[in-house]
This record gives structure tokens, sequence and C-alpha cells, in this order.
């Protein structure tokens, strides 16, 4: 039987890993507001993805389950939903929910961002380019790396030698 494309638990690895990566971002522009500054990027740079680190290891302990079986979902889950998160941290400073087409520019840049380019372009004025390509990149590096075997469980090795 073929497995579906994506399971109930990489959906719910997809929003918990957004809310976990986007959330500290949407903070800062919570506190900064009208004032945020280089500081704030390299306050989210570095923020960003050790929270992400944070909750998938939560989850790995709460869920029981691996999370580097799910990295497509969750680098999903980063990309898909970010402009959602970073539209709601422009509402801070008078953009997204709160500019002046309102809600209707808010859906329209959130579903917008279903499309990877338009969330890279968000992400370079909201300020978190560094922190995406950051965890992108790895996210990468761990799914080619599991992809070849590099990272089995060494008693699923052992068992398989023993044939």
């Amino acid at each position: 039987m073929r497995r579906p494309w994506i399971t109930i638990l990489g959906f719910e690895l997809a929003l918990l890993s957004a809310t976990g990566f986007w959330a500290p971002d949407t903070l800062v522009h919570a506190i900064r507001a009208y004032k945020f500054e280089s500081s704030g990027v390299i306050v989210i740079s570095i923020v960003m993805p050790l929270s992400l680190l944070l909750v998938l290891a939560l989850a790995k302990r709460a869920m029981h389950v691996d999370p580097l079986k799910h990295i497509g979902a969750i680098l999903a889950g980063v990309w898909f939903l970010g402009g959602l998160f970073m539209m709601l941290g422009a509402s801070f400073s008078g953009g997204g929910f709160n500019g002046s087409q309102g809600w209707r520019w808010a859906i329209t840049s959130t579903l917008l961002s279903l499309f990877p380019p338009y969330t890279f372009v968000l992400a370079i004025y909201d300020g978190s380019l560094l922190a995406l390509l950051l965890v992108t990149a790895i996210g990468m590096i761990a799914l080619t790396i599991r992809s070849r075997g590099l990272m089995e469980n060494k008693s699923e090795v052992r068992y398989h030698f023993k044939r």
C-alpha cells in the first residue's frame, strides 16, 4: 500500500514547526513595532532557528516521533505558513492586517506565500531571510543524508547484515 504524501503527524509537525520558527519573529516585531532595526535582524536570525530546534526537541519527547523522518513536512510548514506569520508581525508596525488594504491584502499575501518565492521575498523585507535560508539549508542537508541511508539506526543496520 502506498503511503500518503503527508500524514496527520506530518501535518501536525508542519504546523508546530512553522509556529516554533516564526513565533520569535512575530514577537520581536510586536515588541519593536516601528523601531525595528538591524539589531532586530540579528536577534531573529539567531533566535528563530534555535526556537525551531527547541520545538522539535519538545515534539520528539512529547509525541515520541523522530523529526528527521518528517523533515520535508517541517520545511513545508516553515515555507508555506511564513507569509501568515510575517503578515501578523507586520501588523504591529502598521502593515499586514492593519495596512491600508486590511484583511484583503493580508489574506491575499498569505495565500501567495503558498508559492515559496513569495515567502523568500517577504523574508527579505521582514528581516528573517538569514534564518529562513539557514534552516532550509540544514533541513535539505539532513533530508539528503537521510535519503541516502546515512542516518539509519544502528540496530536496524545490524539486523540487516545478519540475514
